[in-house]
């Protein structure tokens, strides 16, 4: 491998030449590019995406040859290297393409969107679309996203599903081994879903499943009484009992077509269980007639969707914080502790440890994306920075490269897949430790992580370095990293893509403290600390953190009991957005049940305040302790953003509590993760 900054260089120069003179020095500057190393390649495609350390998203090759670029990445996983979107290729004709991808030993990627159908797409007759679409409560057509001519379809409609499916097994004829599968609960807003096939499904979730009414009679007066649906209105119920009830012309008597979601209507919450009972049984159905159908082809194929969902092989989601400040790359927050929640949320929502992908998101071009919107010498800093966070954390980074031919990239992106190649192992075989007992001086433009590869009996140390100065990266040292683990290592060496080889590191054992000393940092250096012996590592490794769950809407489980190691149970979600007084009928703040040790207490790590802030206030057994008032301060409105970034502690006494974690304010915070210290046991 060259040393990094020749890479650099090299790429600058080809990031600022003029577009117009792109076309035949961007194919040159390519084909200059060695091919990516036989030897790290696999053989043949992974059939355990636990296998694969890197990933590429490829959507829309845009002027140059994939093939070529191909050749030039070391890629274990290609999404996306189709997409359904509106009218679709014919991906019958194009089986070389993931041909070429088995032969490098590449798994090949396709997608589809679950959500949007245009007018007249791939020969759909207005009659086959209408049945397909979903409605406004009045059973108008709504524009998907306001755009004309774009609906979205109903998950509700035997059609729409085959329809679904007709793509996906296309696909997987063609060649493909991993379907991206984009909006699986077809990306509704509040103003739709209310097609007849919903309707129709609604009524019988009502009748059939819904806990709140299970047992009712169709002419139950409960129906009326609890829920204020009028049996003996021939408008709402037809026969007068519930097997002919219309909930769309339930909203019309009520007057609430413009407002389907006021506290008003007594059937908006069980119609938003009822879409999340629905969304989840359509979603489980399609993955499992898919695999169906790569089984009866003797192949595995594997599926995503976007975000976090489950029934998956591996979780991939855009990157959601904040990527530009100012018009720039913003490095400032160190995001290791984000990724790893990320990573645990992902493996939650599965349910199995399946791999964590972040890539970022393209989009609409309108305004365009940030990834687009910064330059590409600030883009190879990111790939530099946040992606070694992202893979230190044990997610992977999908590399956008697209327009990595065009814009100066692929030469970066080349030269870290080989790194990640060489070193999967580290990415692959370990096991997260923490980043709680290490340290640098409280350097707060150093990121840093551990973990431990049983295979070598090695500590892995993550160091990262986010200080940019006049738009790139400044190198730092010596720097001094301090590790609370008692026992020194038989040796101790660094490696990087930003250097060649392994270089030794000194270091210094005393008071159980191990001390490292590194002489320099570019971007990033993974430190191996090497034993003979498997040492104890219970110093390294973090008090459990309870990592939340990005879901909009009215948290399922509100009462979770503590472990002694501070854990709750697998099965339970905690929801990152704790509810204000604006959506009041989405509040259900967590009580965390505990039996609390001396020293003990509870520690809430908030992320950001919805535009009318937020109060959180917490109680102990019914008593109001603590009250953290949580004005905004960014204007943006944005959950995922580091507006606060913030860790609020509170005691808890000794001894079996009710710890209530409330929002009294006016509207959301988002709360990252909560630690409950000094437990002495299950609550």
């Amino acid at each position: 491998m060259k040393h990094f900054s020749m890479f650099v260089a090299g790429v600058l120069l080809l990031s600022s030449t003029p577009m117009i003179a792109l076309a035949d020095s961007t194919m040159a500057s390519i084909n200059a590019l060695p091919d990516f190393p036989a030897s790290l390649r696999h053989k043949s495609p992974v059939t355990d995406l636990r296998d694969a350390a890197v990933y590429t998203i490829n959507e829309n090759w845009g002027a140059v040859d994939p093939e070529l670029l191909q050749r030039k990445v070391g890629s274990d996983v290609l999404v996306r290297a189709w997409f359904k979107w509106n009218k679709a290729p014919l991906v019958s004709q194009r089986t070389q393409e993931p041909e070429f991808a088995h032969r490098l030993g590449e798994v090949f990627g396709g997608g589809i969107t679950c959500s949007a159908v245009y007018d007249g797409e791939n020969g759909l007759t207005q009659e086959q679309e209408l049945d397909m679409v979903t409605r406004a409560p009045d059973g108008s057509l709504v524009d998907a996203w306001g755009q004309k001519g774009v609906r979205h379809g109903s998950l509700s409609s035997p059609a729409y599903c085959d329809y679904l499916f007709r793509w996906c097994k296309e696909q997987i004829d063609a060649g493909a081994d991993y379907l991206f599968m984009d909006e699986n609960t077809a990306a509704l807003s509040n103003r739709e879903g209310y097609d007849d096939h919903s309707l129709a499904d609604f009524r019988q979730y009502l009748i059939h499943d819904c806990t709140d009414t299970r047992g009712w009679k169709l002419n139950d007066s409960r129906w009326k009484t609890r829920l204020g649906i009028n049996l003996a209105d021939s408008a709402i119920c037809p026969s007068g009992s519930m097997d002919r009830f219309d909930y769309r012309a339930y909203m019309r008597e009520n007057g609430i077509f413009d407002r389907p979601d006021a506290t008003t209507n007594k059937l908006f919450p069980l119609w938003q269980r009822f879409r999340s009972v629905r969304d989840d049984r359509v979603w489980h159905a399609l993955t499992d007639r898919i695999r169906a159908y790569g089984r009866s082809l003797h192949r595995t194929i594997f599926i995503s969707g976007n975000g976090m969902v489950k029934y998956v092989d591996l979780q991939i989601t855009g990157y959601p914080y904040a990527l530009i400040k100012d018009g720039h790359i913003d490095l400032m927050p160190n995001q290791v502790e984000l990724f790893r929640g990320l990573v645990q949320s992902g493996q939650h929502a599965a349910g199995r440890p399946v791999p964590f992908v972040l890539f970022q998101d393209w989009g609409f071009t309108d305004p365009p994306y940030p990834w687009e919107a910064i330059p590409p010498s600030e883009r190879i800093i990111w790939m530099r920075t946040r992606a070694a966070e992202l893979y230190a954390a044990g997610g992977f980074f999908a590399f956008p490269v697209r327009d990595a031919g065009k814009d100066g990239t692929l030469a970066t992106m080349a030269h870290l897949t080989e790194f990640y190649q060489r070193q999967r192992n580290i990415y692959l075989r370990s096991q997260w430790l923490g980043a709680d007992a290490i340290t640098s001086g409280g350097d707060p433009l150093l990121s840093l992580s551990t973990s431990w590869i049983p295979a070598s009996r090695t500590v892995a140390v993550h160091v990262i370095n986010r200080e940019l100065r006049d738009g790139a990266l400044r190198p730092r040292g010596p720097i001094e990293i301090s590790l609370k683990l008692g026992q020194a290592p038989a040796n101790v060496t660094a490696i990087s893509p930003d250097f060649d080889g392994a270089r030794p590191v000194a270091f210094h054992e005393a008071n159980g403290v191990l001390r490292l000393t590194l002489p320099a940092i570019d971007a990033y250096t993974v430190v191996l600390l090497h034993y003979e012996r498997t040492p104890d590592l219970s110093t390294l490794r973090d008090t459990a953190k309870i990592h939340t769950v990005y879901n909009w809407g009215r948290p399922d489980a509100s009462q979770f009991p503590i472990r002694s190691d501070g854990s709750i149970r697998d099965d339970l979600d905690v929801v990152a957005y704790l509810q204000g007084m604006l959506h009041t009928e989405m509040r259900n703040p967590p009580t965390f049940l505990v039996n609390a040790g001396n020293r003990a207490s509870v520690n809430i790590h908030v992320r950001a305040v919805a535009s009318l802030g937020a109060r959180i206030q917490i109680s102990i057994d019914g008593k109001p302790v603590r009250t953290l008032n949580l004005p905004d301060l960014d204007g943006k409105n944005d959950g995922a953003a580091a507006e606060y970034d913030k860790t609020y502690s509170c005691p808890i006494p000794p001894g079996r509590h009710r710890v209530l974690i409330d929002n009294i304010g006016g509207d959301w915070a988002t709360i990252d993760w909560y630690t409950f210290a000094g437990m002495a046991g299950n609550g």
